[in-house]
């Protein structure tokens, strides 16, 4: 009875992850036919595996494992310009965040159909193989689709994906949410404006800023940096540039500035201290 009923929760978790994956490819379907998103899609999707050992499962060594195979299958569908797993610096190191750049929405679509895709997701959230389907996440995986405003410096993709860990250089991702009914446009332009400063005044200390309006909510928006190292970022958070921006487009948000300072994964991942060079 005890083995049946474990059959049945997993049958029941398993259905309902399915039914989530085919509700996000039917609504890209929907969304396709009045058009779609023009030109490369960014996926950014937050990942947060809880920090458990539990009858004999490491969640964190699972769970970036699990990651880390998806991310390698990932770079052989067709339209992928940039899959990029990064971690919250400590003490956060068990979030991370998930930055994916298709060449077309179509690609990206067809990506979510892929079977390393609906595996991962699986394997994750309520696998019944790992600690009776705990393992592994905290919280179902947050995923937002943007389209690129603005870019400044090189390209986000183009960027190599040669430092990583902590000692490697700094990405940061900055969630951003304008009131809906208030003026977005003059919080995007605002936006532009900071990112052309930022990278004209900081030179060679930013290699990429890249501004991301999200498809669904248009009032969203995300911004990509990455700093050679966080000592300048942090120096030019305290800038008057900076300071002079909040105050700029204070009455414009919904909420405060969420920042999420992060480094590169590469293949390893140590708890309690992050992703480590291999």
């Amino acid at each position: 009875m005890r083995i049946l009923r474990r059959i049945l929760q997993a049958t029941i978790i398993l259905s309902c992850l399915l039914f989530g994956v085919l509700q996000i490819a039917a609504a890209y379907a929907d969304d396709d036919e009045h058009g779609g998103a023009a030109g490369a899609v960014y996926n950014v999707a937050h990942f947060d595996v809880i920090p458990l050992t539990l009858n004999g499962v490491d969640f964190l060594q699972e769970g970036y494992a699990f990651l880390f195979t998806y991310r390698n299958a990932s770079h052989g569908d067709t339209g992928l310009d940039s899959f990029r797993v990064l971690n919250s610096v400590a003490p956060e190191t068990n979030h991370s965040e998930i930055v994916e750049v298709w060449s077309s929405y179509d690609a990206y679509k067809n990506h979510l159909a892929r079977r390393h895709t609906i595996d991962f997701r699986f394997n994750v959230q309520g696998n019944p193989a790992l600690a009776g389907g705990i393992c592994c996440v905290g919280s179902p995986i947050d995923d937002r689709q943007y389209s690129l405003v603005e870019s400044f410096n090189t390209p986000w993709p183009a960027v190599p994906t040669t430092s990583v860990g902590p000692n490697g250089s700094l990405y940061v991702i900055t969630y951003v949410e304008f009131l809906q009914n208030g003026n977005v446009r003059a919080g995007q332009d605002a936006l532009v404006d900071y990112g052309a400063a930022t990278s004209r005044i900081n030179g060679g200390h930013v290699q990429s800023f890249s501004i991301l309006q999200q498809l669904d909510r248009p009032n969203r928006y995300a911004v990509l940096e990455i700093w050679d190292q966080q000592a300048n970022y942090n120096a030019w958070q305290n800038d008057r540039v900076t300071q002079q921006f909040i105050s700029q487009t204070r009455s414009l948000l919904g909420s405060p500035f969420d920042h999420r300072l992060t480094v590169l994964c590469g293949a390893t991942y140590v708890d309690g201290t992050g992703c480590t060079p291999p």
